[in-house]
């Protein structure tokens, strides 16, 4: 069946400069410097066919909106829309003249989708105002056109239309893998791990102390063991240096380490502030801590899962370090692939390393006492 698009997008003027912005989201805007992006965005809020949008497109890619009576009808937005953000969706082109407070509080509301669908040029007469590239004439053939349909899609401002989507082999009420992918492979959070070690393992240095570790760890993350390397741990066993609480700050004498690690422990704390307190303690004056948790994994309860921190949370539990840098991996697709036991091996490098700062898999820090 022959994929159709919806149009998703929330677009806003700023300093003369029209921008498509991501609701709610840490996400970067993007700028919107082209009429063709802009005529596209307003087709595919009415017409979901591929080629269906393009047979409109070619018909008012030259022609302008002359109607006086609509050209009227839109003058009365001009002061509203430089403060305004418009809402394009499924037959819907919307102003919320108070900005995402319409949105919630559904008040200075103003409908346009009816008067859009008569002339699919009502966006670019309330964004008149703003100086855009006139590309429409360069768009010669359907080929052309899709490659700006599969941008605009890229970026995230087009998505399968609504009823569209391919389900496929994840519209399953049970994971594919319920080993977090070790069946298939890599689990996607080690592939984080991998590369946040990779940037801090020449940091690891001196009196190295792991927390809730194993030997195998420390041949996984091929650390320089330093001037000596032990390992704390709830339960005795080989290799195991301390046995102890992360929670107790008796386990060990206050400066004692010139680095810490905790990887994927924080989460199973019943209380991950006061774990890190008492790492603050152990680590001597300019001491490092380099901890990872999981923030899109199914629930590991070993023995106990209280925790899923996001970034603001993570960086706030160090915040009494006097350095921290926050590392953040992950994408929608790594999420999903994340909660479904997808492994790294049926994953893309660049699928991989997409950061979308809504969407962590895995949120790591360095903090330096």
């Amino acid at each position: 069946m022959a994929k159709k698009y919806v149009t998703n997008a929330f677009l806003k003027i700023e300093n003369s400069q029209l921008y498509a912005i991501f609701a709610w989201s840490q996400r970067t805007a993007e700028i919107i410097s082209t009429k063709s992006w802009l005529t596209l965005l307003e087709i595919f809020v009415h017409e979901h066919s591929l080629e269906r949008a393009y047979e409109i497109f070619q018909k008012i890619k030259s022609s302008a909106l002359t109607d006086q009576d609509k050209l009227m009808a839109l003058d009365k937005y001009d002061q509203l829309i430089k403060d305004a953000i418009i809402y394009l969706a499924d037959g819907s082109v919307t102003i919320f003249g108070k900005g995402f407070r319409s949105f919630i509080e559904k008040e200075m509301q103003f409908e346009l989708g009816s008067l859009s669908r008569e002339n699919y040029q009502v966006l670019q007469q309330l964004f008149s105002q703003c100086e855009l590239n006139d590309d429409l004439n360069s768009i010669q053939n359907l080929e052309d056109f899709h490659k700006i349909v599969e941008i605009l899609e890229k970026i995230g401002l087009l998505s399968p239309a609504t009823g569209s989507i391919n389900w496929g082999d994840l519209k399953k009420t049970v994971p594919i893998c319920q080993a977090f992918g070790l069946t298939r492979g890599t689990p996607v959070d080690r592939y984080y791990l991998s590369k946040f070690i990779a940037e801090i393992r020449p940091q690891i240095v001196g009196n190295v102390l792991e927390i809730g570790g194993t030997p195998k760890d420390k041949d996984f993350y091929q650390v320089n063991s330093g001037t000596s390397y032990q390992i704390l741990n709830l339960e005795a066993g080989p290799g195991i240096d301390i046995v102890g609480d992360v929670h107790n700050v008796s386990v060990i004498e206050p400066e004692s380490f010139d680095s810490i690690i905790i990887f994927n422990v924080l989460e199973h704390c019943y209380a991950p502030w006061i774990a890190v307190e008492n790492i603050h303690t152990w680590l001597k004056p300019g001491g490092k801590c380099f901890a990872m948790v999981p923030s899109a994994i199914r629930v590991h309860a070993t023995p106990m899962d209280y925790w899923r921190p996001l970034p603001d949370a993570f960086a706030s539990i160090f915040r009494h370090f006097s350095q921290q840098k926050l590392y953040v991996y992950g994408n929608p697709i790594s999420v999903i692939a994340s909660y479904h036991g997808i492994a790294v091996e049926e994953l893309t490098t660049e699928e991989l390393d997409a950061v979308h700062p809504d969407y962590p898999v895995a949120t790591c820090i360095m903090a330096e006492k």
